[in-house]
């Protein structure tokens, strides 16, 4: 990892319409959400700092709690070729329509489970409202995990070491429709694959169990996001009933929200990741 970015890195960033952001409010919990633009809405004007171009923030939770030092986690993911690059770092300014931030680090990710798309539409209209906010899964919700081969997770960790990996990580997981298991309305189980091995995730979880959860329907850019309390099991009895997975990672879920059409894009979907098991009824 390193405490810049490449030059490769921040071109990539900057050729991107949608980022994914992770944030951190005042009570301790980590959102993750969406952010697009045209083509360079995300510039970079030195290694060590990375501006978003967000727009009118209105009341997205995400974003409530934006100030000056405050961590945030960037992922960029380029859904049409499977590359996926992370940073986390600290907002050193802002205003009403932009965030910058300086980087504590930036690093790769392989492109394993990621589903192929290309973007199929774009300023299609936006409703921001939220339709619903609950304390569990609904039939519209379940419906949309049971139908997803990829969701962004949010995690969040501060012990006052100072250390680097202190802050907020968002990252893409991913696998065949149904990868998500759906034990209730309010737990969710979902295999871990193998992968790079950095367990940012994973690590943050285990120290903060909080968790913010997106899931997007990609064709009609509905988006549900869910709050939860995360426990990893390694119990190998459990873990054999989904194929391929090392570990499980379960979400016990407090809250609900769901939003129509609330973003611009939307995307054809191309191809599955030939990494991803099948699934199986757990």
């Amino acid at each position: 990892m390193l405490d810049y970015m490449t030059d490769e890195h921040r071109e990539f960033f900057m050729e991107l319409e949608y980022i994914f952001l992770g944030t951190v409010d005042n009570n301790g919990q980590p959102h993750a959400c969406i952010v697009t633009g045209p083509t360079r809405f995300v510039s970079s004007p030195d290694p060590q700092t990375l501006i978003i171009n967000t727009g009118d923030r209105g009341q997205n939770p995400a974003f409530n709690a934006l100030g000056l030092a405050q961590p945030v986690g960037i992922l960029g993911i380029d859904l049409s070729n499977r590359r996926r690059n992370r940073m986390h770092g600290r907002i050193s300014a802002l205003d009403e329509s932009s965030i910058t931030i300086t980087v504590v680090q930036s690093y790769g990710n392989c492109p394993k489970y990621i589903s192929l798309r290309e973007v199929s539409e774009r300023g299609v209209s936006s409703i921001q409202d939220v339709v619903s906010n609950n304390s569990e899964l609904d039939a519209k919700a379940t419906a949309l995990i049971k139908a997803a081969d990829t969701f962004f997770i949010a995690s969040y960790v501060s012990d006052g070491s100072g250390a680097p990996y202190e802050g907020v990580d968002v990252n893409h997981r991913g696998g065949k429709p149904g990868f998500v298991s759906i034990d209730s309305p309010t737990l969710l189980t979902i295999p871990d694959y193998k992968g790079n091995n950095l367990f940012n995730t994973f690590g943050n979880l285990l120290l903060n169990p909080q968790a913010g959860v997106l899931f997007i329907d990609f064709q009609t850019g509905d988006q549900l996001h869910i709050h939860a309390r995360a426990t990893l099991i390694e119990s190998e009895d459990v873990i054999s009933r989904y194929p391929g997975a090392q570990r499980l990672l379960q979400l016990q879920i407090d809250s609900v929200s769901q939003k129509v059409s609330a973003t611009p894009l939307r995307w054809r979907f191309v191809d599955a990741s030939p990494f991803s098991p099948d699934v199986t009824s757990s």
